[in-house]
């Protein structure tokens, strides 16, 4: 694991947008292999964190470009020709298309963002509303629906925590969870997977083995029960008293902070 540095200003507390990526990265195993979107700061800071720390050997993959760890010490769109200079490699188009449309389980995970989750970790990022006359367009489903199909598990990661964000069931499935709950997925046909955690502002949730339904697994320093499920629609499952999540330590900020996103990229975006 790489030490971290020891310049005082790695010590301010964190931002929403470290805090995700902190919690993510701490998920992500050695050797593994993802797919990061083009939109993608926080995933790719949780990526390029993991490997400062328990994962050297994890390689993603750019969903935009092809290029596989691109090493940098600031963030930038995943779609930048630039992060083909540090690359390890890069896939081209018709070999991306295959490991993302047709691999079962080539990729261990991938992280996603989405407009809205529901209690089953079906996820949307295409349209709030009706489809018709929609409140909100989202950017459509791209690879999405391969993946969260394909891929031995999916994350999500909302920068909100509220209502219209946690529905009771997703106004549009592109990403499929567990769709109806229980083993509707693999009755659907679909390979073994799915969603295994979802983090918000608020905690962390991850879904009980039985039901599939969505499960809290932690909720984040002075963020209350009964916060949470006022800010959700749907009824979350609860066993016993949830604890508190581990927020970032010292050594995880300093690596974040020095290595991953010396510009504040996710200070400044997500605070």
């Amino acid at each position: 694991m790489v030490e971290p540095t020891n310049d005082p200003s790695h010590a301010a507390p964190p931002a929403l947008g470290e805090t995700l990526a902190v919690l993510l990265a701490r998920d992500l195993a050695d050797g593994e292999k993802a797919i990061i979107g083009t939109n993608s700061d926080i995933q790719v800071a949780a990526c390029n964190l993991a490997r400062l720390m328990q994962a050297p050997r994890l390689w993603w993959v750019s969903g935009p470009g092809g290029m596989v760890n691109p090493t940098r010490d600031h963030l930038i769109s995943t779609a930048d020709f630039e992060n083909i200079e540090s690359a390890e490699a890069w896939m081209d188009l018709p070999n991306m298309i295959d490991f993302i449309d047709w691999k079962i389980h080539f990729f261990d995970f991938a992280i996603l963002s989405a407009l809205q989750v529901d209690r089953f970790g079906n996820i949307n990022t295409v349209v709030v509303g009706d489809q018709g006359k929609p409140k909100v367009r989202g950017p459509g489903t791209v690879g999405i629906s391969a993946l969260c199909g394909l891929a031995k598990r999916f994350y999500v990661v909302l920068t909100r925590h509220d209502r219209s964000a946690f529905r009771p069931r997703v106004d549009f499935i592109c990403g499929p969870g567990h769709l109806e709950g229980g083993d509707s997925r693999e009755r659907a046909g679909l390979a073994p997977g799915g969603p295994k955690l979802v983090v918000s502002p608020l905690g962390v949730f991850d879904f009980e083995p039985t039901s599939k339904a969505m499960r809290v697994r932690s909720l984040n320093p002075g963020v209350t029960l009964e916060q949470v499920r006022d800010a959700t629609a749907f009824d979350l499952v609860v066993d016993g008293t949830p604890p508190v999540t581990t927020m970032p330590g010292a050594q995880e900020l300093s690596l974040l902070r020095s290595r991953v996103d010396t510009r504040r990229t996710l200070q400044r975006k997500f605070p």
